[in-house]
């Protein structure tokens, strides 16, 4: 009976490498033994359609205002590389854990800074993770359930966006479905190694997004320990070693910088007391949450960072978040119901493949609603984090469709089930588009027509007895059509400039107001390009060997001198307010001639993120001169000698 709800795929067929070797490696596109010829060259046709859409112009990126100077220093440097220093003389980190741009900077140490290069990581990132999911879902329900999600993946709109930035929740994503393989592989084997490699994935995944990370050991944990084919105690026993191995990996850099002399690596930004435990468990942790701790005042909570896209229940709906993850919210909840169904068949029985149906489906459940929560909860959640949802609701997609599909040949009174959930999508993207009318503004009248002729084929064809495999074949295409139009023609707009898939709040389509209104805040700081060159020929026609050449509170707006070459004296962090220079300091840099020049904001200047620090503002208005020359009304550059 579960063979008629998900095609489960045998979990211990595998292919032989010197199988594979004898074949040639250029033949690994065949499909492996006990999978359709067609799944594998398929399941690679999706891949790379995928890659060449995301890497599409990907050169011609602005790289993130923020993480693309620091990038550039830790490509520059083995030490700045090491400790994630934000400046070339170490002075301050990213206001994050370092993983993903470890990864950027070694790829630009490599081939060069350039946009393409910096942005490789996550470019191969989003396509490895169609290719993981597919392996996850083709051992649960098969390889049709399987290329679905991978397609359903591949277009959704977040993923293709993120593709194409520097922020780390590409990265993340791979790691993710890569413990979650290596999980899967555990509780259908009982064996250890792969659930000690679970619990490494996850270890380095809190190097990308820190304890987001081991937000998914609640639905690993939970189903390991629900059905892992093995004794009680040893599960137990077996997940303890697992979440060692996570803490393990989790705290190598944090320990290193703990234990480092605070005079002997740089300040760690998102903190006010220079400590990794307050950013990544303050800054990035319990702050988010509403949690006072050492830094929750830099985070700006209930200010114009702190509720910036909003929380509640509804936020999945929301303009900035729906049409980025969801268009395909009512196909998903299908394959939710599907898979509930299944799991219910599959009773006690002790079939060796069942134990998937049941782990797999919990799995996903959990994961989408643990997430789901956390973001509903969170007093700071931006609408890209929701790519992490994209898997769970690919994979229900990927079942639902196959599950819908299933009932629909096999006739009976299930056969409805298929028009009304293709009908149910296509009404929901519709509604969804329309909130958008002035972007593509044909797409819901297209979408309109392909729905209602894709549920008249579909209702057709069922009435038809007997129905010709081309009538199902075109029911398919055409319903395929309706459901996926608006989703691909989304996602293809990362290729267009006039979407905003910018570096900084990266989203396909149109802007939404939340996005919109919030990325135009942040950006109002920076100083305009033709300005920032006057400068810098400025300082380097002034440079009289000064360690640093000028004091610039406000890292971005320092990271725009070291991309000209000047070496700046980063204050304030990311948010402005870290006191990680002290007006002491100061006096001593000055006093010894290692720094000249300071940079304030001027009088015009607007959406600061939050208040800056005051130490640095005071000091310079009363120890340095202006110089009239740069005495503009958005900054001021001041002499301090």
């Amino acid at each position: 009976m579960t063979q008629q709800v998900l095609e489960v795929a045998d979990p211990q067929v595998t292919t032989d490498p010197v199988e594979l070797q004898a074949r040639g490696w250029w033949r690994v596109w065949r499909s492996p033994a006990g999978q359709p010829r067609w799944a594998r060259p398929v399941l690679l046709l999706i891949a790379a359609a995928a890659g060449v859409v995301y890497a599409w112009g990907v050169g011609r990126m602005q790289l993130h205002l923020y993480y693309g100077p620091g990038v550039q220093s830790m490509a520059g440097s083995w030490a700045a590389w090491a400790s994630a220093a934000y400046d070339p003389k170490l002075t301050i980190t990213f206001d994050k854990l370092p993983g993903t741009f470890w990864l950027q900077a070694l790829s630009a140490r490599l081939f060069g800074y350039e946009p393409w290069a910096v942005l490789l990581p996550s470019l191969l990132a989003s396509v490895g993770a169609i290719l993981a999911l597919y392996r996850i879902v083709s051992r649960w329900a098969g390889p049709s359930a399987a290329l679905i999600a991978a397609a359903c993946y591949a277009t959704t709109p977040i993923v293709a966006a993120l593709a194409r930035t520097q922020i780390p929740d590409a990265v993340l994503v791979l790691v993710l479905l890569l413990a979650a393989g290596a999980w899967q592989t555990a509780v259908l084997t009982g064996r250890l190694g792969p659930l000690l490699a679970c619990g490494l994935w996850i270890g380095a995944a809190f190097h990308v997004k820190m304890a987001q990370a081991w937000l998914l050991w609640l639905p690993l944990g939970l189903t390991y320990l629900m059905f892992a084919v093995l004794p009680w105690g040893s599960r137990v026993g077996r997940l303890l070693l697992a979440g060692a191995t996570t803490l393990a990996v989790s705290a190598a850099w944090i320990a290193a910088m703990t234990f480092t002399p605070a005079s002997s690596r740089p300040w760690i930004d998102g903190s006010v007391d220079n400590s990794v435990l307050s950013m990544v468990f303050g800054y990035n942790g319990f702050n988010r949450y509403g949690v006072d701790n050492a830094g929750a005042e830099i985070l700006g909570v209930g200010g114009p960072l702190g509720r910036a896209e909003g929380s509640g229940w509804l936020y999945l709906f929301r303009d900035g978040v729906a049409p980025q993850v969801g268009w395909l919210y009512p196909l998903a909840l299908a394959g939710l119901i599907a898979g509930r169904w299944a799991v219910r068949a599959c009773g006690r029985t002790t079939d060796r493949a069942l134990p998937s149906v049941r782990s797999t489906y919990v799995m996903w459940a959990l994961w989408l609603a643990a997430h789901t929560i956390v973001f509903a909860l969170s007093l700071k959640a931006h609408s890209f984090y929701n790519i992490v949802l994209g898997p769970p609701l690919a994979a229900f997609a990927g079942v639902g469709a196959t599950f819908l599909w299933t009932r629909y040949r096999a006739g009976g009174r299930q056969r409805w089930l298929l028009p009304v959930t293709v009908a149910a999508t296509a009404g929901w993207a519709v509604y969804l588009g329309g909130r958008f009318p002035t972007f593509a503004p044909s797409l819901n009248t297209t979408i309109t027509i392909t729905g209602v002729v894709a549920v008249a084929g579909l209702l057709a064809v069922a009435t038809l007895r007997p129905a010709s495999n081309v009538s199902y074949r075109a029911a398919a295409v055409v319903a395929a059509a309706a459901v996926m139009l608006a989703p691909l023609t989304w996602t293809l707009s990362v290729t267009d400039n006039r979407t905003v898939s910018d570096a900084h709040r990266p989203a396909a389509g149109p802007a939404s107001r939340e996005t919109a209104s919030i990325l135009s805040g942040r950006l109002q700081r920076m100083i305009p390009a033709a300005d920032i060159d006057q400068l810098a020929s400025y300082l380097t026609a002034n440079n009289a060997g000064q360690r640093y050449q000028v004091a610039v509170q406000w890292s971005p707006q320092a990271g725009q001198f070291q991309l000209r070459g000047i070496t700046p004296l980063p204050i304030g962090g990311f948010t402005a307010q870290v006191p990680n220079v002290s007006p002491q300091q100061l006096d001593e840099l000055t006093r010894d001639g290692q720094l000249r020049y300071a940079l304030l904001d001027g009088p015009a200047t607007k959406g600061k993120p939050t208040p800056d620090y005051p130490g640095y503002a005071t000091w310079v208005r009363q120890h340095c001169a202006v110089i009239d020359a740069f005495d503009k009304p958005a900054y001021i550059l001041y002499d301090c000698r």
